[in-house]
């Protein structure tokens, strides 16, 4: 028999068998199980040198941390495009893990993490005793994002999030839209401290945090533009938080069309802090905005008079998004302005609505009728 030149093994005292090899650094690493049989320790010896050879061996003894503990560790070392999770988003992903990720796959050792778990796992999170697909999605994102990070430390050989569209939310087949008569008569029914925040909202597509951390001195009444650059959200406890966008494009000039512009002077007139850096939008008391307070107090109140049932504030940006896309907008134009990185991300808040899908159908309808219909000359199609 030809002597083994790559590792060696050994049969220990309780007859099972050790394998074990030098990598190229010169460092012993062993097999992370004993083996039955010397030929399954030869096997074993005989795929990790096919791997190291092809450069996809991954030392098995560097994935044994479990996934609760590695997930820990990466929130809070993660950075997107060169910056750290915003505290929102470090308190929604320990709650996906903690909710839907963990009690059934956080005890799981990275190593062993197989994609047929994360496939069972998906399966019951997607299915009908699950929270719904949109959740569903979003926790497999984050397993994946997660995953995909030991990957490249080299804690495990491939990422085992490979489900097919697993993480793509599909766009709900109706989302409740309104017309420019009803946000008008929605920006009425808010009354004279909100109308200005309800129109910014539809009109230039300012998130809600946006506009509670928005300051005077970030509005350009004679450029007529709004400059962006905080974004504030309520944490756990209470516990306000104000910082940059979580992303670059964030960050944008938005400007504001005319129409809108003398109540935005009327707000800042009657409604702001005084002071030139002071908050645009501030509670009758003169407290932060607060948006579990607004929506109850104001939103939902409001919304119900009109009998808009399930209309969103968020979903003044779909309106804005809908309005700016009448005009022309192109999807780049779209991103800039509701503050989107991703093209997918803005197409989302963009509606084909049922009325101008019609107007569509109708132009193509005349258009095919009026190339088919005889000329002057031919009369009913005869030559003459």
């Amino acid at each position: 028999m030809a002597r083994r030149t790559f590792g060696t093994i050994r049969q220990l005292p309780s007859g099972r068998w050790h394998a074990r090899f030098r990598d190229r650094d010169g460092q012993q690493k062993s097999a992370p199980q004993t083996f039955t049989t010397k030929a399954d320790a030869g096997r074993w010896l005989s795929r990790t040198q096919a791997d190291i050879e092809r450069g996809e061996f991954v030392d098995p003894m560097l994935g044994k941390v479990a996934l609760a503990d590695y997930s820990a560790l990466w929130i809070s070392t993660r950075l997107v495009r060169g910056r750290p999770l915003s505290p929102r988003t470090i308190e929604l992903y320990r709650w996906q893990l903690l909710k839907h990720i963990l009690p059934t796959l956080g005890k799981i050792e990275l190593r062993h993490l197989e994609a047929s778990a994360v496939r069972g796992w998906f399966g019951h999170l997607s299915g009908p005793d699950g929270p719904g697909r949109p959740t569903a999605a979003k926790c497999y994102r984050l397993l994946r994002a997660i995953m995909q990070t030991a990957a490249e430390d080299g804690l495990v050989a491939r990422n085992p999030c490979a489900i097919r569209g697993a993480g793509r939310e599909e766009p709900p087949s109706h989302r409740p839209m309104i017309t420019v008569e009803q946000l008008n008569a929605l920006a009425d029914a808010v009354g004279d401290r909100w109308r200005c925040l309800v129109e910014m909202a539809a009109w230039c597509g300012l998130r809600f945090g946006e506009l509670a951390a928005l300051r005077k001195n970030h509005i350009d009444i004679q450029g007529g533009t709004v400059t962006v650059t905080e974004s504030a959200a309520v944490l756990s406890g209470g516990v306000r938080h104000v910082g940059p966008p979580k992303s670059d494009a964030g960050r944008r000039e938005v400007a504001i069309p005319p129409h809108i512009l003398p109540n935005v002077i009327n707000h800042l007139e009657r409604f702001s802090e005084p002071r030139p850096d002071g908050l645009v939008f501030v509670g009758p008391r003169g407290g932060v905005l607060s948006s579990a307070n607004f929506g109850a107090d104001v939103w939902r109140p409001a919304v119900a008079s009109l009998g808009l049932k399930g209309f969103t504030f968020h979903g003044l940006r779909g309106v804005s998004a809908t309005l700016a896309a009448r005009q022309g907008a192109t999807t780049k134009e779209l991103m800039r302005r509701l503050g989107h990185t991703t093209a997918d991300m803005a197409m989302r808040y963009q509606r084909a609505e049922t009325a101008r899908d019609r107007a569509l159908a109708n132009a193509m309808s005349e258009e095919a009728t009026a190339h088919s219909m005889p000329s002057a000359e031919t009369g009913n199609g005869s030559a003459v």
